[in-house]
């Protein structure tokens, strides 16, 4: 109810001006003040040539040395950035036991979202290159799931490991949803499809044109690594989601959907609630999983290359 009579009258009517994009950017500098937990340890360091926050776990921790998560942050390619995204990032660090990346990547108005997946692409091509890791999960909520899918796109487009699994959290996967009238956010507790519909000609700024699919069930599925879809029932973003679950399923590749009902958008990333932590933890045993599956499998490689 706080989101309809709060969130979604400022997103349905507020005017894409210097005084918008001024209260969403205090509203990211104001959560980057919040304390994370003691258990987990931050630091800000440089990725793919943008500001990111890194998160781990304190103490031993038992994962993987050679593997870590890239975090995309939802928002609208407008709002929201690493401070917002603190709780999730601490839990996805604990939960699994590896570094955390959580990406400030290039939005409005500075860029449009070609920017966006270039930095977000230039960060995983780091972690993988510079960095040294071998493997790279890649997670992320809204509009950083669509980014998430269009990096899957592009590691292999350009050759390089495709990541072990995906996180898809509320994903935005058409940017060209608003203009779509089999859609609707009348039962959405604050995204609004006029919004969306506004944003959309912003998306194609530059610096950076956008390439490639603008809707992620245009692409191969094949493009798409075991991946895993969390969702709230009757959300605006659902109906593409629960398409792309079923189009995975059909090709035969590894896919997960847990749908929620009661919850707005994205309600995995304030942990404030059951559900969210609930969905959170899922998402960890799901990546979890994969990432022990690949380790293993990059260990038998290795192990055959030596004995030949």
């Amino acid at each position: 109810m706080a989101a309809r009579l709060l969130l979604k009258p400022f997103f349905v009517f507020a005017p894409m001006n210097r005084l918008t994009y001024f209260v969403v950017d205090v509203f990211e500098r104001l959560a980057e003040r919040n304390r994370l937990a003691r258990s987990v340890a931050i630091e800000r360091v440089e990725l793919g040539g943008r500001r990111a926050d890194l998160i781990m776990a304190k103490g031993p921790t038992g994962g993987d040395t050679d593997t870590a998560v890239l975090y995309l942050h939802g928002g609208a390619f407008m709002s929201c950035g690493p401070g917002t995204h603190r709780s999730i990032g601490a839990s996805l660090a604990k939960g699994l036991g590896v570094p955390v990346f959580v990406l400030d990547y290039r939005q409005l108005p500075e860029a449009g979202v070609g920017t966006a997946v270039h930095d977000g692409f230039e960060a995983y091509r780091e972690l993988l290159g510079q960095r040294g890791f071998r493997h790279v999960v890649v997670a992320g909520d809204s509009a950083g799931g669509f980014l998430t899918v269009k990096l899957a796109e592009l590691a292999r487009l350009n050759n390089l490991p495709s990541p072990p699994a995906i996180a898809l959290l509320s994903p935005l996967l058409d940017l060209d949803i608003g203009e779509r009238a089999d859609r609707t956010s009348r039962y959405d507790a604050y995204l609004s499809k006029r919004q969306l519909d506004v944003l959309g000609p912003m998306f194609g700024w530059g610096p950076i044109p956008f390439t490639g699919a603008r809707r992620a069930l245009d692409l191969d599925p094949a493009v798409f690594p075991p991946t895993i879809v969390i969702t709230a029932e009757k959300e605006l973003v659902e109906p593409d989601a629960l398409e792309l679950v079923e189009t995975l399923d059909g090709a035969g590749q590894r896919v997960v959907l847990h749908s929620y009902p009661w919850q707005v958008h994205a309600f995995s990333v304030p942990l404030r609630h059951r559900e969210g932590r609930e969905s959170v933890r899922l998402v960890i045993d799901f990546l979890d999983e994969a990432i022990t599956t690949v380790h293993h499998e990059t260990t038998d490689r290795d192990q055959q290359t030596e004995a030949s």
